[in-house]
């Protein structure tokens, strides 16, 4: 049986390709800069040119994961208004909680 070593190279990533697309010191492109007049958007950081349409994706995706997280505080805000009250044992009325002082 003959094993073919060119097809079976093109189905296998290296170790040193891998870790070639993870660089922890590398830049993150937080702060952008885009220009009207050029119609480009680049790092504020390092000075790369950087693809617009990635950008649009990348603010598109943190603005949902902030309105997700604003969605969440509310509904604890929320329960929280439900449990300000509690039922007292000595009277049986209810009181609100009082909250503890450090």
């Amino acid at each position: 049986m003959k094993i073919d070593l060119i097809e079976l190279a093109s189905n296998v990533i290296s170790l040193t390709d891998a870790r070639a697309r993870y660089r922890p010191g590398a830049c993150k492109h937080r702060p952008i800069i885009v220009s009207e007049e050029l119609n480009t958007v680049e790092c504020g950081d390092c000075g790369e040119k950087l693809n617009p349409v990635a950008m649009l994706l990348r603010l598109a995706h943190e603005e949902s994961m902030w309105k997700r997280s604003l969605e969440q505080m509310r509904e604890l805000r929320e329960e929280l208004k439900t449990r300000q009250r509690c039922k007292c044992d000595h009277c049986g009325n209810m009181t609100n909680i009082r909250p503890r002082r450090k």
